[in-house]
């Protein structure tokens, strides 16, 4: 009878340097593509937090739904707020809300 060892596989690899460099011609598209994402973030943020203003003063007395409805635009702000911190550019955003 033999005995076999079973040597698990790595959780992970270490592979620095196997990638070029992007040409300049796709660094300054991807850069290009992150400003514009970021403003069509900020726009989108702009756009909730105008939806949650009128949400929140239209009326004294909430029903259900409507509740329910401002406490998701909450919750979107707070996403859409966290994306544009996860990128660095919460400048789009400084005085909105």
């Amino acid at each position: 009878m033999t005995s076999t060892t079973i040597t698990p596989a790595p959780e992970r690899a270490e592979h620095t340097g196997f990638t070029a460099p992007l040409p300049p011609a796709a660094a300054a598209a991807l850069a290009h593509a992150e400003e514009t994402l970021a403003d069509m973030l900020a726009s989108s943020y702009a756009s909730t937090a105008q939806t949650y203003r009128g949400l929140s003063e239209s009326t004294d007395w909430m029903a259900p739904g409507e509740f329910d409805r401002l406490a998701d635009v909450q919750d979107e702000l707070a996403m859409r707020r966290t994306r544009l911190a996860d990128a660095g550019r919460l400048d789009l955003i400084e005085g909105a809300a």
